[in-house]
């Protein structure tokens, strides 16, 4: 499993790796380093026990690929966070997972901004699904009751509601709707 862990990090690596430079060296005190070679070096940290509590991925200096940051004690060993880098700024997936391995939160990112898919789960089943262009709400947006199922949809467009928005009851009727545009209220209410 940490070989293919490792497989998984470098292949990231390599698929994130930018030719060209910018990013600002990442801070390496309390990491030690190994070079893998072709200019890339592996950081990481290690807990008291000896387990790994982060590693990831250098490429001059700058963070490339995938680094991870492991749960301690009882749990160590398992993924507590998942991010992908691409010269130096979060780029890709980045997942928080519980210590029984569940995904708690999945984020899409493009240079450090939300672009993409953001959702938070609980016991595997999601809880709230957001979309996101360039750190605003754009997009479909959906909140969940306990049981997973959709309790209300959202449209966003530029960082203001806009569109329908419906909600729902827990036996998947729609209970109101409403019309936005801009953000403003225009129209609707009870579904009868």
């Amino acid at each position: 499993m940490k070989h293919l862990l490792f497989f998984v990090a470098l292949l990231g690596l390599v698929s994130c790796n930018s030719s060209g430079g910018g990013g600002a060296a990442a801070p390496l005190e309390g990491y030690q380093t190994e070079n893998v070679g072709g200019g890339v070096t592996k950081a990481f940290k290690k807990d008291a026990s000896g387990n790994f509590s982060e590693v990831g991925f250098l490429v001059n200096g700058v963070k490339n690929g995938a680094w991870m940051t492991y749960y301690d004690g009882e749990e160590a060993g398992k993924i507590k966070t998942y991010a992908s880098y691409s010269n130096g700024a979060l780029n890709g997936p980045y997942y928080e997972y519980n210590n029984r391995g569940q995904i708690e939160t999945e984020v899409n990112y493009a240079n450090n901004q939300y672009d993409g898919i953001v959702s938070s789960y609980k016991f595997g089943r999601p809880t709230v699904t957001k979309t996101y262009k360039a750190n605003e709400l754009n997009g479909p947006s959906y909140d969940y009751f306990g049981d997973g199922k959709l309790q209300k949809e959202t449209n966003f467009k530029d960082g203001k509601q806009h569109g329908i928005m419906t909600w729902y009851n827990e036996e998947g009727r729609k209970t109101m709707e409403y019309e936005y545009k801009n953000g403003t209220k225009i129209s609707g209410g009870i579904v009868n």
